[in-house]
């Protein structure tokens, strides 16, 4: 069986971008690189990894379909997305209003240095 390991998120201010994942999405810290350049966080009791990573400059965080509808590389999902989405809001986090789309209904929220998430159930 296969299964990601860890998800991969660049940031260009380490400091900043630790701490709003922590306080506006609930990720539990593991560590920093000794280099400062990278920390490791995990969402859940099932140890979903998440890592950010520093960039001296950012790249693309969606990209186009063949229709040019601009998708992000990945989406979380909740139990009630909803409930989600005013939670985000109340912290101050940018959010896109919640969408039905047929055959599933989210949103896309966004970090510090305008990473594109998308949250997800289906409908």
């Amino acid at each position: 069986m296969i299964k990601i390991g860890a998800v991969f998120i660049p940031v260009t201010n380490m400091e900043k971008s630790a701490q709003w994942y922590q306080e506006k999405l609930g990720l539990n810290p593991i560590g920093a690189w000794p280099d400062g350049n990278g920390a490791d966080f995990y969402f859940t009791e099932e140890k979903q990894y998440v890592t950010l990573i520093k960039v001296k400059k950012m790249p693309p965080t969606t990209f186009p379909d063949i229709t040019d509808f601009q998708n992000s590389y990945f989406n979380f999902t909740t139990a009630d997305v909803h409930a989600l989405h005013t939670e985000l809001k109340l912290k101050g986090v940018h959010v896109s209003e919640v969408e039905d789309h047929g055959a599933i209904t989210g949103f896309d929220f966004y970090d510090l240095d305008g990473n594109t998430f998308s949250v997800i159930i289906d409908s």
